[in-house]
């Protein structure tokens, strides 16, 4: 059972109710801690490990359950899934599921802005548009340009989403959703 203060705390962050339950968010003791639990499914869609991020009350570190997980593409699904629809690649679990929350087809790397893979360009499918939008930090800038190179070279129409400056530095998009509540076309036309 989600406690009410973490679910309040990811409805802050943009996440949907529905988006909540449907991807399993929980929370439990590991390392002694308290952390909300992103089950991560493997390219199979069986339940690989936990992507864990401390509950707010005592930090914000990110850890996975088991230790030392490898990298996966967090959700395989959304490319089983393929339609014609924008995808956007961004950085980190929540921020994936905020866009969900707002209709919004979203992948990230569950190890953050330098970790994701080229091999996994090839599970894209038939997305025409591919948009990239990582924090707004220098992890972030580095990240994008190094994934856009990937995925142009995988042969899609690829382009870098920049937040606006107002997001602050070292910014996201939940930051972008939620303090700003900009809508989410204008990240596919004016940033």
């Amino acid at each position: 059972v989600l406690p009410e203060h973490i679910r309040q705390y990811l409805r802050s962050r943009g996440l949907t109710d529905g988006v909540i339950d449907e991807y399993k968010l929980g929370y439990g003791q590991f390392y002694r801690k308290w952390w909300i639990t992103i089950p991560i499914k493997d390219t199979y869609g069986s339940y690989a490990y936990f992507k864990l991020r401390q509950d707010p009350t005592f930090g914000d570190e990110k850890i996975t359950y088991p230790k030392g997980a490898e990298a996966q593409l967090y959700d395989w699904q959304m490319l089983t899934n393929a339609n014609n629809q924008p995808l956007i690649i961004c950085e980190g679990e929540l921020d994936r599921l905020a866009l969900i929350s707002k209709s919004v087809s979203a992948i990230t790397s569950t190890h953050g802005a330098g970790t994701f893979k080229e091999e996994w360009i090839k599970n894209i499918g038939n997305y025409r548009k591919i948009y990239i939008c990582f924090d707004n930090d220098e992890a972030g800038k580095k990240g994008s340009e190094r994934v856009a190179k990937m995925v142009e070279n995988g042969g899609f129409e690829t382009y870098i989403i920049t937040l606006p400056d107002e997001v602050g530095s070292g910014g996201d998009i939940t930051d972008y959703l939620t303090k700003l509540n900009n809508p989410t076309d204008d990240l596919f036309s004016k940033y």
